[in-house]
C-alpha cells in the first residue's frame, strides 16, 4: 500500500509493519494536512471509546482487517474496501475484530486533535 501526494510517496507497509510489533490500543500517523482537510493513518488493535466530534466530519476507509463500525446506534461490519462517512455530532467508535486494523481517515476541516467528545 502507498500514499501519494504530488510531494512525496509514503510506504504505508513499513508503518503497518512495525505497528504490528508494538503494543497499543490505537496509534494515529498523520499523512497530510491542510487548513482544510486531515489525512491520517489510523491503526487499531483494540477498540475506540464512543465520541464524537462536534466540528468535524470523517469518512474512513478500511484498509486492512475488519471490524465494527457502531455510528449513532447502528453496528455495521466493515471489511478491506469498505469505506463511511461519519457526520459531525455523529456518536461513534470503532471496535477491532482482526489482529490489526488500518484505517485512513479523513477529517473536514483540519483536525488537531482536540474535537473529540466523549460520550458514557
Amino acid at each position: 500500500m502507498k500514499y501519494f501526494v504530488p510531494f512525496k510517496v509514503t510506504e504505508l507497509e513499513q508503518i503497518v509493519r512495525q505497528a504490528e510489533k508494538e503494543k497499543f490500543n490505537i496509534k494515529a500517523v498523520k499523512l497530510y494536512e491542510t487548513p482544510l482537510v486531515t489525512q491520517l493513518l489510523v491503526l487499531i488493535k483494540g477498540a475506540e471509546e464512543p465520541h464524537y466530534h462536534a466540528a468535524h466530519e470523517l469518512t474512513v476507509v478500511l484498509l486492512k482487517g475488519k471490524g465494527y463500525l457502531y455510528l449513532d446506534g447502528r453496528k455495521e461490519l466493515l471489511k478491506e474496501g469498505d469505506a463511511a462517512f461519519i457526520p459531525r455530532k455523529a456518536v461513534h467508535y470503532y471496535e477491532n475484530d482482526a489482529e490489526l486494523s488500518v484505517l485512513l481517515a479523513t477529517f473536514v476541516p483540519s483536525y488537531d486533535g482536540s474535537d473529540s467528545v466523549k460520550v458514557r
